[in-house]
Formats: structure tokens, sequence, C-alpha cells
């Protein structure tokens, strides 16, 4: 079997189904670039708790790693051309495309009400004009 670390872009939203013993797994399809050939696509399947989960939380479009056993195959086209086909297992998963960041909220300024406009004269906010 040969390890491998495949990264690309899912094509469609990752599936979720169940085996027959009850256990979750996770299905995904991802197209990746191969030279000038264009791209490949790479049918992944995940059995751990924690790659499925991962899985799961992205969507078609995301950018994607994916780590585990691969199995390279060769299919034929509806044209009738032979082209590359990749199967992995995956075992770890990780997104590549960042998460969108959410704004930080403005720090609180502390109101002046005196003639101290920075606040380090003891008693300034209590001076009455």
């Amino acid at each position: 079997m040969i390890r491998a670390l495949v990264v690309g872009e899912l094509r469609t939203d990752p599936q979720q189904r169940t085996a027959r013993t009850g256990r979750p797994y996770a299905l995904a399809r991802l197209s990746t670039a191969m030279d000038d050939e264009g791209r490949v696509s790479c049918s992944v399947i995940a059995f751990q708790d924690e790659a499925v989960a991962r899985l799961l939380q992205l969507r078609a479009g995301a950018s994607v790693a994916v780590a585990g056993t691969l199995k390279v195959g060769v299919f034929t086209g509806n044209d009738g051309t032979a082209r590359p086909s990749l199967d992995i297992v995956a075992d770890e998963v990780a997104a590549t495309t960042p998460r969108p960041r959410k704004p930080k909220p403005a720090p609180a300024r502390p109101s002046h009400s005196g003639s101290d406009p920075f606040g380090d004269l003891p008693g300034a906010g209590d001076l009455d004009a």
C-alpha cells in the first residue's frame, strides 16, 4: 500500500453514510492538479471518527489535504481514453483554505468627564468645573 498526501479541491459536499456495523463514515471527491495533463479525480473515504468529523465540516470548493492509504488505478472515459483514478482511505483531513476571521470588537474606551484626558491624575474625573 502507498501512504500518500493528496491536496485538492472538494468537488461536492462530503456525504455521511453508516456502515452495516452502525459506525458512520464519510465520502468525498477531490479534484487535484496533475502537471500539464489537467486535473485528476480522487475518491476519498474516511472511517476514523476524527477524520470523518473534519471532512464533514467542509463544503464543495474547499481546498483540502487528505493523508492515508492510496490506491492508483486506471479507468476508461466515455470517449475511450484511459485516465488515472485515485482512491484514498483518509485517516487525516485538513482544510488548507483559511477560515474567514470574525472581526474583532473595538476596545472599550473609558469615558472622561474631567480635565485629565488620560485619566492619570488622582481624582481628576471627580472635579467639578
